[in-house]
Parts: structure tokens; C-alpha cells; sequence
């Protein structure tokens, strides 16, 4: 894990895509003070292929679940993972379809087209002082006419997803510094990208990406003169970190079974939520089931308490990494990393996934927040008056997890905080 810093939220995914030779026989919202309110409909209990998945709430859920346990500092870009594995899906046939549709919550192309696109029209935010923004590429191999990609699929891509369109030829150096450059400048250059993602085969048939960018501020900014030394109590001990201070009077905190739920709103785009284990909890205990997870963000199962809060936030700045294939073949679409994987759609060649990598970033501080990150998938051949009411501490000392979303709920990167490292 490594460290970085400011305020921006970019995304970004890269979807590699090289031919198969043979085919294997191996088959709530906020109020207007920024604080979380009651959801207005349950949880929806699982209902594809037993992994719990409707649509790309219940992926966040699972995902987020099997990825974040609260041993580390972690941060995790579902809605990137998503978009990613969506353009692929686009491109399968068959059982391979049927797989990544259960995965991504949805019955049918035509209703996962429905939330991509719905997601790509309400994100976005372009003003002088917040921007959210995402874009799309597909890179083709080009070799004189030998491939052929579906007129139907890039239509697709590009109705749909905003696709840019670019032919190149994977066995060149070129190639690897062209499309780096086109991630670094989509993320704004928050992303140091590692040197093996950008290593492509010179049999790779093609690199899809999927950037998203935000920048924004806090609706109330920390007050700089404020910050002030202060104790972290980690997993493994103690440290000194950069406190950020304010207090909200006459506001809403959520008390949940065994932690507290606290919303700060930005200026345009969302919110950032943060969790807090009651003290004495161990993390991990409050993590582990989509279930969990779900209730943590959005549940209401505890209740609502109006109070005056003061809250405490350490400056934290780190990047991340995870290896998703385990991960996704544990959530039922192994048969797309195998050689029965059937990716027709996209063009007269076969192919199957070899490898989903993603990594991110993300940096608070007094002015707002920041973070990036990229997925790969590589594709081998084959103000109110106060009141009188109780003084509540929020105090952020101890191992966190926290979530930034969009006005609208979603999820766009979670992760936990137990060391807040600020890199420098």
C-alpha cells in the first residue's frame, strides 16, 4: 500500500482483452444538513445465484464484503469493478452471459445498458468549483484486417458507454506509454500506476477503460487553524496524526447495533459517510456479510439520535491494490476465466479473462476529498436555533470505514482506515 494526496475523486478501469486459441472442455439519503436519514425501502434479500445481487447496490454490498475486513487501510472503487465487468458482459454469450449478468444483478443486457447508462447520465457534475466526470476507451489490436470486432458491440460501447475508439498495435512500447497517458490524464495524474499493468501481450486483442474523476470540497470546510496533534489507536498500537476538528449543532447521528454512523456532506456531489465501532468493538466484528455491509451504510435497525456533534477526522492519504480473479470467480463467474468462457459478441475471436487488477487512491483533508483508482481486465487468448439536546463526541481515533456517494446514494469508493498514514 502506498500513500498520495488533496481533493479529487477519479476512477478509472482498464479492460484488456487478448484471443483464446482453443477452447478448453472445462466448463438513504441525506437531509439538508448532510446527515444519513432512514432508507425508504429493505434491504432485498438475494436472489441471483445465491450471492445476494440486485443490481449494482446489492454488487456494491457483496463486493465490498469480500474485499474490506478491516485489517488494513483499504479503499475499494465498486462502481469501477462494475462498469468494467459491464462492458465486458456486453461482449458474452451464452452461459458466460447468463454468469456475469447474475454477477452485476440484472436479468437481461438491455436492463444492465439501463443502469450504466442511468449512471453515466445522473454522475456528472461540471461546475467551476466540483467536477464528476467519466469517460470510456476501447483499444483494438490492429493486424491488417485479421480481427474483426462486432459492428453491434462498438455500437454499444459507444451509445451506451461514451466509448472512444482507437486501434493500435499491442507489441509496441508506444502502446503501453500511449494508453498510461491517456489513464494519467483521465485521472488528473492522482494515479501512480505500477509497472506491470501496463505490460501488455503482444497477442492482447483489446484494452477497455472506464475513467471517473471528482473533485470536490467540503460543504463546510474544516477550519485549517483547528488541526491539531492527536493519538490513532491501531491495530498494533499507537500513533500521532493530524487532526481535523469542527461540531455540528442540531444534527442527526445514527447509533447502530455495536457503532455510530455519521454523514459530512460536499458541496455538489455527495457525501462522505464514516462508521465508527463503538469502543471496545473489534473492527472485523461489525464487517464480513453483504448484509452487514448494507446495514452499516444505509441500515436502520438502530436509531436516530439529534444532537450536537463534535467531530474529530485524521488527514489520511494512502494508495491500494487488490487481485480481484479469486474474488470474482468466488462470486460465480469462474466459467469467464476458463476456456469455455464465450465472448462472441465482441468480435470473431475467442477469449476469456486472465486477470482483474484494480488500484486506488484516496486523500482527506481540510478542504474536501480525493481519490482515484483503475481496474484491469485482461483478456487472453483463450442551521437551526440550537436546542437543548445531548453533546455527543464522534470522535475518529480508531480503526474506520468510509464510504464517499453520489446525491443520488451511490456508493462510489469504500474502504476502512486503521493506520492514517498521510504519506509524507
Amino acid at each position: 500500500m502506498k500513500r498520495i494526496m488533496t481533493i479529487i475523486l477519479s476512477l478509472l478501469m482498464i479492460f484488456s482483452v487478448v484471443g483464446c486459441k482453443a477452447k478448453e472442455q472445462t466448463a438513504g439519503k441525506n437531509d439538508n444538513t448532510g446527515n444519513t436519514a432512514s432508507i425508504e425501502k429493505p434491504y432485498t434479500p438475494p436472489s441471483f445465484a445465491d450471492l445476494g445481487i440486485t443490481g449494482y447496490d446489492g454488487f456494491c454490498d457483496v463486493l465490498s464484503a469480500k474485499l474490506i475486513d478491516g485489517s488494513e487501510n483499504s479503499n475499494l472503487s465498486p462502481i469501477s469493478v462494475y462498469l468494467a465487468l459491464a462492458m465486458v458482459a456486453e461482449g458474452a454469450r451464452g452461459e458466460t452471459q447468463t454468469a456475469m449478468l447474475s454477477l452485476l444483478g440484472c436479468t437481461t443486457l438491455e436492463e444492465l445498458r439501463s443502469v450504466c447508462g442511468e449512471m453515466l447520465e445522473q454522475l456528472s457534475v461540471d461546475t467551476e468549483d466540483s467536477t464528476l466526470a467519466i469517460a470510456d476507451s476501447i483499444w483494438m489490436a490492429d493486424r491488417n484486417g485479421t480481427l474483426k470486432f462486432s459492428d453491434d458491440y462498438l455500437q454499444v460501447l459507444g451509445e451506451t458507454y461514451r466509448s472512444e475508439a482507437n486501434a493500435v498495435d499491442f507489441g509496441k512500447e508506444e502502446t503501453s506509454k500511449q494508453i498510461a497517458e491517456w489513464i494519467t490524464e483521465h485521472t488528473r495524474g492522482k494515479i501512480k500506476i505500477s509497472e506491470d499493468a501496463m505490460k501488455f501481450d503482444p497477442e492482447t486483442i483489446a484494452v477497455l477503460i472506464n475513467t471517473i474523476y471528482l473533485k470536490d470540497a467540503w460543504r463546510d470546510a474544516f477550519y485549517e487553524g483547528a488541526t491539531e496533534k492527536g493519538t490513532f489507536y491501531t491495530p498494533d498500537g499507537e500513533m500521532t496524526v493530524d487532526y481535523m476538528k469542527r461540531k455540528d449543532d442540531g444534527v442527526t447521528i445514527y447509533q447502530g447495533d455495536g457503532y455510530m454512523r455519521y454523514s459530512l456532506p460536499l458541496l455538489r456531489v455527495g457525501r462522505m459517510t464514516f462508521v465508527l465501532p463503538d469502543e471496545g468493538m473489534d473492527f472485523a466484528d461489525i464487517l464480513g456479510t453483504p448484509e452487514q455491509m448494507h446495514m452499516l451504510l444505509h441500515g436502520v435497525n438502530g436509531k436516530e439520535i439529534r444532537a450536537n456533534v463534535s467531530v474529530k477526522l485524521p488527514k489520511f492519504k494512502f494508495q491500494d491494490r487488490f487481485d480481484l480473479n479469486d474474488t470474482l470467480e468466488a462470486l460465480g463467474i469462474g466459467i469467464a476465466f476458463s476456456g469455455s468462457a464465450d465472448f462472441s459478441g465482441m468480435g470473431n475471436f475467442d477469449a476469456k479473462i486472465s486477470r482483474v487488477l484494480q488500484e486506488s487512491f484516496i486523500g482527506v483533508d481540510e478542504k474536501g476529498v480525493e481519490a482515484a483508482a483503475y481496474t484491469m481486465v485482461a483478456m487472453d487468448e483463450c442551521a437551526m436555533m440550537p436546542e437543548d439536546l445531548p453533546e455527543i463526541d464522534f470522535f475518529l481515533t480508531r480503526p474506520f470505514l468510509y464510504a464517499i456517494e453520489a446525491n443520488d446514494g451511490t456508493v462510489l469508493f469504500i474502504g476502512s482506515v486503521t493506520t492514517p498514514d498521510t504519506g509524507e
